[in-house]
């Protein structure tokens, strides 16, 4: 589903909009799992905590094209933090919007 870029009623905020966009891009089990392979890979600390493409194409065994679009997806909602060394692209996890998107859910 997609969520459109604009704010449509007065009643919904900025904060509803920013947790459904999150919310969707962990809607399917795969954004999930890579989600959670960053958090905890070297528990979030240190070199090893960057992951790359390749890196997840080879731990979940689909190919590029699947893997980068719904990489694609997390960095869209704000979730996958990119840094571009040479021809690859890191990935680190926003556990800043974790958090948010996590106390936001407590109503």
């Amino acid at each position: 589903m997609r969520i459109r870029a604009e704010i449509t009623s007065n009643y919904i905020n900025e904060t509803d909009h920013k947790v459904a966009l999150v919310a969707n891009a962990l809607a399917h089990p795969l954004r999930m799992a890579l989600v959670r392979y960053l958090s905890t890979k070297n528990y979030g600390r240190g070199v090893d905590n960057v992951t790359c493409n390749k890196d997840l194409v080879q731990m979940f065994d689909y190919s590029q094209s699947t893997i980068s679009q719904h990489v694609k997806i997390l960095k869209e909602a704000g979730l996958f933090i990119t840094e571009s060394k040479d021809k690859f692209t890191f990935y680190t996890l926003n556990k800043e919007l974790l958090e948010e998107f996590r106390e936001s859910l407590k109503l």
